[in-house]
């Protein structure tokens, strides 16, 4: 019966140990150690600071509308409105809705994803039980219907508000800040105030 060599034996000494001695350098080498470890340490690194990149924008974006919506209603308190803003209440409510635009720097309030409400009361009492004590946020979802422009009169008691439906960039996973689904959140920008006792303007 006809024997063969094994492979071992048919490899050339020199190779074989050429080949251990590449093996036992693979081993003890530690040239590749640091960019492994940059990786594994890179993803949540880069993770956390989106959160934070994303939080503070958010929180920029709200200061932003609440200072332009507070602008924005000195002509109701005044009454100024009466006379700038002479059309339908939806006319009124696209008017007033450009003005709060116009008052935040270019680009970071899109203006086709705000809404604006206005409603006047005869007191505080009142307007703490009206329509503009509901929450348009609720259940995941955001809801302005009966949202509108209600022209303050003088002496009476103004709630107006403005909700952002806010697309976040980074963290659209993020439970802690999506509150309306579809990685966006909800901002609400509020002013409450007794408009001052002006004059009805002249018809």
């Amino acid at each position: 019966m006809t024997s063969f060599p094994a492979q071992d034996e048919l490899e050339p000494p020199r190779t074989r140990r050429a080949i251990g001695r590449l093996l036992d350098r693979f081993k003890r080498s530690q040239d590749g150690a640091t960019i492994v470890e940059f990786a594994l340490v890179l993803t949540p690194f880069l993770m956390l600071m989106f959160a934070i990149l994303e939080t503070a924008l958010m929180f920029w974006t709200s200061q932003i509308l609440e200072e332009a919506l507070t602008q924005a209603s000195r002509r109701l308190l005044t009454g100024q409105a009466l006379t700038r803003y002479k059309g339908d209440g939806a006319a009124n409510s696209a008017a007033f809705r450009n003005d709060v635009c116009a008052l935040a720097p270019t680009g970071l309030i899109d203006c086709s994803k705000l809404t604006i409400d206005s409603r006047a009361y005869a007191s505080f009492a009142n307007a703490k039980t009206g329509t503009s004590s509901s929450n348009p946020v609720a259940g995941g979802a955001l809801n302005t219907t009966g949202f509108g422009y209600n022209a303050a009169q003088a002496g009476q008691v103004v709630v107006v508000r403005a909700v952002l439906d806010y697309k976040l960039f980074f963290t659209q996973w993020s439970t802690a800040l999506v509150n309306i689904g579809g990685g966006r959140r909800g901002i609400i920008a509020t002013a409450v105030f007794r408009a001052e006792p002006f004059a009805a303007p002249a018809t």
